[in-house]
């Protein structure tokens, strides 16, 4: 500790312990020393000790349960590969793609229909779905799961004159998907998906809707399917919880 630094003392207890986090002195699901005992070793305050463990909550690296102590969270993200996650065999699958994800990693991964609804289509949805800001579109809102642990959230929209009628438009979560709909009982040939990648720091309801801390950042992800004479049939916006995902790509380099 650096007494005569300008930095907060605070600020550097949590430099020291997030390096023996991150270099594993404190390994994922280890408890902290206690605050008394981090009193003792650094020679500070009560308050600078609770300042100190507070940053690194909001940054994602531990939890605190009451009555028990303070623990270093699991950092192990779901991987995904972009690149084939949209394949006619992932579409075709009796699994949806994030579920069978998830199995192959030996992880749980689950989904809770939270709305399903005829809205006035946002700006930046009407623009990639090439109609007017304002026009009805149909959305399906999900919030996603990977071991129980809130992870992602995704709505989904679709222009009213293809969804109205549909199974899109229904209240049921299809345990098919909407693009089986879209090929098997629309009789749309799917050409191509378009993803577009943000990354910003959450609001704080998407923080608390996705169990981090608000100084983990998100990635909002934008993703838009098209048939294959190039009309745009959906729109998707996820929002996921930046340290829980690993988003890969596979790139031909000829």
């Amino acid at each position: 500790m650096d007494r005569g630094s300008d930095r907060p003392v605070y600020k550097q207890l949590a430099d020291l312990l997030r390096d023996a986090i991150r270099t594993g002195q404190y390994p994922p699901g280890a408890e902290l020393p206690s605050e008394a005992d981090l009193e003792s070793s650094y020679d500070v305050s009560r308050n600078t000790v609770r300042n100190a463990v507070a940053l690194l909550r909001v940054e994602g690296l531990v939890s605190t349960e009451h009555g028990r102590g303070t623990y270093v969270l699991e950092r192990k993200p779901l991987r995904t590969l972009r690149s084939t996650r949209y394949s006619k065999a992932r579409r075709q699958a009796s699994t949806p793609p994030l579920h069978a994800e998830a199995a192959e990693q030996g992880r749980a991964a689950g989904r809770r229909l939270l709305e399903v609804a005829t809205v006035e289509a946002p700006v930046e949805v009407a623009d990639r779905l090439e109609i007017e800001p304002g026009d009805l579109v149909v959305v399906r809102r999900y919030l996603l799961f990977f071991d129980q642990q809130p992870v992602q959230t995704a709505s989904s929209y679709f222009p009213l004159a293809i969804a109205e009628g549909t199974r899109i438009a229904g209240p049921e979560d299809m345990a098919t998907g909407v693009h089986a709909v879209l090929e098997e009982e629309l009789g749309y040939e799917l050409g191509r998906f378009v993803e577009e990648l943000t990354f910003r720091m959450p609001f704080p309801e998407e923080a608390r809707a996705l169990a981090t801390g608000t100084g983990v950042p998100v990635v909002r992800l934008l993703r838009t399917l098209y048939d294959r004479k190039n009309v745009p049939l959906e729109v998707s916006d996820f929002l996921l919880a930046g340290n829980k995902h690993a988003l890969i790509y596979e790139v031909p380099a000829g």
